[in-house]
């Protein structure tokens, strides 16, 4: 019963709660960046929680979860991708902003600093950002992908299941514009049709915690070169 009530939660519940705040009047008021990082992440933790006592409950393996040891063939080659993928991302992404011209950096720098996401600003914010990071991004394929699809491929089918799961997901993101969301669920698709093709969890998990995180360096020099601006011009 706990995880039919959390499969339902997850395919109508959370996407259309998003959906709905997402829509909302946006609020002035700024919230220090750690407590953002809190209210990220206690919600997953909520999540987590009901579903390890589902799972529990009816018996699921890690494996059945998505969660190969030892790493499947499938889990291999998707690990090793990963790995290169993150990596070429973050090595093309430092020689595109070493080539770039100073005043096209310095307009790039200004939206990723002056952008709605929460960014890190310290040592301390960003040792948060990575947690909270890590544990959301982990959280949602654990819950969208290894379980959705392990509780209704059985009654569905498995195409019903990946497009029940993928839509879910990607119209959970929120509504900004009709790209944002057909990129969203365009993204929750591949992911979703991963999975199903290797069932393997950790390289989908390594490549959705891995993206936010090699920004990181990025961001914090771009805010300590606007610092450094700042206090010449002083």
């Amino acid at each position: 019963m706990l995880n039919i009530l959390l499969t339902l939660y997850l395919l109508f519940v959370f996407p259309a709660l998003n959906v709905w705040r997402s829509l909302r009047p946006k609020s002035n008021k700024l919230r220090p960046l750690l407590l953002r990082y809190w209210s990220m992440s206690w919600h997953i933790l909520v999540l987590l929680s009901i579903f390890g006592i589902g799972s529990w409950q009816a018996g699921y393996t890690l494996r059945e979860i998505g969660f190969d040891l030892p790493l499947s063939s499938a889990g291999t080659w998707g690990l090793a991708f990963a790995v290169m993928l993150l990596c070429s991302i973050s090595l093309a992404g430092r020689i595109i902003e070493r080539r770039k011209a100073p005043l096209a950096r310095a307009e790039n720098e200004r939206k990723l600093l002056d952008s709605s996401f929460p960014w890190p600003r310290t040592g301390a914010e960003t040792l948060a950002f990575a947690a909270s990071m890590s544990l959301t991004s982990a959280g949602w394929e654990i819950l969208y992908r290894g379980f959705v699809l392990l509780v209704l491929t059985p009654s569905t089918g498995l195409p019903i299941a990946i497009a029940a799961s993928a839509l879910a997901y990607g119209i959970g993101h929120g509504y900004k514009n009709p790209k944002q969301l057909i990129a969203s669920i365009v993204s929750a698709f591949v992911f979703t049709i991963a999975y199903a093709l290797t069932h393997s969890l950790w390289w989908l998990i390594v490549i959705h915690v891995g993206l936010p995180l090699i920004s990181v360096p990025a961001v914090l020099r771009a805010r300590q070169r606007r610092e450094t601006e700042i206090a010449h011009a002083v």
